[in-house]
């Protein structure tokens, strides 16, 4: 049985399924909107005092770290619902701020088959090895890429492979679309990272 957690990085549009876990800001707005959360992490250097002492009054479990470390608060907040035998993380406000911290919460998505990426227009997770489903829902665009070397079929979509060797430096599986509401990827070898688009 999946076992759900949303994890909100940023004051941003959101859906709550399962637990909720916040970071910084995150953890503001979903106390702010009264979600109960199961843990709030961060070295809340993003919110002013007031807020954090709106964390303090709300939430029971909160995991306050340096804000000279080695890893994200994305990243740690990941590895805390991981620890806490989470199987699907869906997490909001990892896209559209930084580069270079987008960069890093898709190659956790990569790294972390169970995260799922949100914003507005796109979803993004990683697949392994195995046959999946993929509905349309309300997405236009698939798009399929690898970080190391992996061997995938598309099937149902306008632009179909069969076995074909997907690479880092592959440029032409973007912007794919569906020709029936349920197409399929199968991952033969290696691991992709997909992302789905409106």
């Amino acid at each position: 049985m999946e076992s759900e957690v949303t994890l909100v990085l940023r004051d941003v549009p959101y859906q709550v399924k399962g637990d909720c876990v916040g970071v910084e800001r995150g953890a503001y707005a979903l106390v702010r909107d009264q979600h109960a959360l199961v843990c709030a992490i961060g070295d809340f250097d993003s919110i002013n005092v007031n807020e954090y002492e709106v964390i303090q009054n709300k939430v029971k479990n909160i995991i306050k770290v340096s804000s000279i470390k080695d890893e994200s608060d994305s990243e740690l907040a990941v590895q805390w619902c991981i620890n806490r035998g989470y199987t699907r993380i869906h997490v909001y406000g990892a896209l559209d701020e930084r580069l270079d911290h987008q960069h890093i919460n898709c190659l956790l998505a990569y790294k972390y088959p169970q995260i799922v990426l949100y914003n507005d227009i796109n979803k993004i997770q990683a697949y392994e090895v195995g046959d999946y489903l993929i509905e349309k829902e309300e997405y236009l665009y698939f798009s399929v890429f690898a970080y190391h070397p992996a061997n995938i079929s598309l099937i149902g979509f306008k632009y179909p492979l069969n076995h074909y060797d997907l690479n880092i430096d592959e440029l032409k599986t973007v912007s794919n679309q569906w020709i029936k509401k349920d197409a399929t990827l199968s991952v033969h070898q290696g691991k992709v990272l997909v992302y789905q688009t409106r």
